[in-house]
């Protein structure tokens, strides 16, 4: 491997151009063989990468796998298997977008020609189509490891999979999942995600400094804690225009409780103005013992009438829960249990 001495990022040894940045790489004394080299171990970090670049398609880089007690899942569920036989340059399979410049194969995720060092983002669409290229691999859901390395596979075909502890493999050691917490199925360029109404719900990871809209009983999660949004109700008038009882404080239109369980709520925050900012260290509203929530985490606003959850760009994101059917696109994270995914498709 060429490590690029501006972003640290690895490169495979036949490789000109930093894959990170775009820098030239350093070039070994001897000369490297143009072949990249196969049969990576897979529990390397590198491994997922690995796949990529010698077109091997559904390999699984979860180390733990081989390890794990539990029953294989159902036939529903089947992770990817392992191929232990070494790469072949002869038959690659396309796994990425061909680069504008000179046609060479871009894994996704690259923001660089690994050949000739040509930014993706300024790459002219292919003339054939305009639809998305496709990154030859099925629909899946991939288990992010706690070290930020991918896991096991489940493939998601387009009839309905069901997600949870009743379908065995790594879902079965997970006691925060419910038997059967999810159904997911492929539609199209995108995964259609339905809660079966499990008991800790299913999250999706919202973009930093991406305003998203929330409507009132909306749950949202950041760090260990779980957090209920209401709309302060101005205390209308009821049908028959009877006044209700009652002094609201002008200024507040909403408020946010801590979810304590499954029908309790703890201590209650009040929202007014331009909002409230929560985190570890400063803010209107602090989570000091809660390590996993960063100094200043997430905002909540109103404009126009609507109301906006904000992650601040913390370290380890804020969460939404899902309500009803949802459609998940590639790249997006979910977390279910105490396992979080990465959508592929």
């Amino acid at each position: 491997m060429i490590v690029c001495p501006k972003c640290s990022k690895e490169n495979q040894d036949h490789y000109k151009f930093c894959l990170g940045c775009g820098s030239d790489l350093p070039r070994a004394e001897a000369p490297s063989s143009a072949t990249p080299p196969a049969g990576i171990a897979a529990a390397e970090p590198v491994a997922p990468a690995s796949a990529a670049d010698t077109g091997q398609a559904n390999v699984s880089a979860n180390a733990n796998m081989a390890t794990t007690p539990s029953p294989p899942p159902t036939e529903d569920l089947t992770p990817a298997a392992v191929d232990p036989s070494p790469a072949r340059a002869s038959a690659p399979v396309n796994t990425g977008s061909a680069c504008a410049n000179c046609g060479a194969n871009i894994p996704p995720g690259f923001a660089f020609c690994g050949a000739c060092g040509t930014p993706i983002g300024g790459a002219a669409p292919a003339p054939q189509s305009s639809a998305p290229v496709s990154s030859g691999q099925p629909a899946s859901l991939i288990l992010i490891q706690p070290d930020g390395s991918e896991g096991g596979i489940v493939e998601i075909p387009d009839t309905d999979v069901a997600v949870g502890r009743d379908a065995g493999g790594f879902f079965e050691t997970d006691a925060y999942l419910s038997p059967r917490h999810a159904v997911f199925r492929a539609q199209g360029a995108q995964i259609v995600c339905r809660d079966e109404g499990s008991l800790n719900g299913v999250f999706k990871k919202i973009m930093p400094n991406e305003p998203v809209e929330i409507k009132s009983g909306n749950v949202f999660r950041m760090g260990q804690e779980l957090i209920l949004f209401e709309a302060i109700d101005k205390g209308a008038n009821g049908p028959d225009g009877t006044k209700r009882m009652g002094s609201p404080i002008e200024g507040l239109w909403g408020r946010i409780s801590l979810i304590v369980g499954k029908g309790r709520l703890g201590n209650a925050f009040p929202i007014g103005g331009e909002g409230v900012i929560c985190g570890r260290e400063r803010g209107n509203i602090l989570f000091p013992e809660d390590g996993y929530i960063s100094g200043v985490h997430m905002r909540i606003h109103s404009e126009s009438g609507k109301f906006f959850l904000t992650d601040l760009g913390s370290s380890n994101g804020s969460y939404l829960k899902l309500t009803g059917e949802t459609s998940l696109n590639n790249g997006d994270f979910i977390l279910m249990g105490a396992q979080l995914f990465r959508i592929q498709t």
